[in-house]
């Protein structure tokens, strides 16, 4: 049965309200006012993850390097989100902001992210459960997928305190990048960033052998004065 033009074009406007909302949805983020945010001398990383820890601001930062181990000292008072954290990295154009379901993704210019961002699992299918767990589910399937010979896991991982639960999640053909904003949207505040020695986080963190999953949940260390 072929749909009349009535209908077509219904379905054509719709469209372009959901693409508008998504717009809007990313340039509200960014544009949120901030009243206050000062940080004490620390890394670029850890002045990121006190910002989303202050904010409730979840990030995605798809590059490591000495650029985010790099001193920063910040003070900013009436301003937006998006402004601080392009004074946290500097105020360079090096860097490209974006928005995904509320999260912030962080992109450095002509550096590709890593390729298992853009891999696509086959299935992710979890339970609701705590947080932290999810995150750790989503590497050990990743692993799986890559190495279909692995019997199994082990490790240990610090819970979210107060515990703090995600899902259920029931996906097909959805990338790393996908899942992981899924997951930290779904949270009170949570980033990512690819695992580096260098990159060590001031709030409990899963650290597996492709990315390192803060959660803002819990016990942390001094706050840089």
């Amino acid at each position: 049965m072929k749909l009349s033009a009535k209908m077509w074009v219904a379905i054509l406007l719709f469209a372009v309200v959901e693409a508008a909302g998504v717009e809007r949805n990313a340039a509200w983020v960014l544009s949120r006012p901030v009243h206050h945010f000062s940080i004490g001398q620390t890394s670029v990383l850890d002045a990121l993850l006190w910002f989303g820890h202050d904010q409730g601001i979840c990030f995605g930062i798809e590059f490591s390097g000495p650029d985010l181990s790099r001193t920063v000292q910040v003070v900013a008072d009436m301003t937006t989100v998006g402004e601080v954290v392009k004074e946290i990295l500097g105020r360079s154009d090096a860097y490209l902001l974006s928005v995904s379901d509320g999260v912030i993704l962080i992109r450095k210019k002509g550096v590709r992210p890593p390729v298992w961002l853009d891999y696509r699992l086959r299935q992710f299918d979890l339970p609701k459960m705590e947080l932290i767990s999810a995150d750790v589910a989503l590497a050990n399937r990743l692993e799986l997928e890559l190495n279909p010979t692995i019997k199994g896991f082990a490790g240990d991982s610090p819970a979210t305190e107060p515990s703090e639960e995600v899902g259920p999640f029931h996906l097909r053909g959805e990338t790393v990048r996908q899942i992981l904003v899924r997951i930290m949207a779904a949270s009170r505040g949570a980033s990512w960033f690819p695992t580096d020695t260098r990159g060590i986080a001031p709030f409990p963190a899963s650290i597996n052998r492709f990315w390192t999953f803060v959660t803002y949940s819990g016990a942390s260390a001094t706050r840089p004065r």
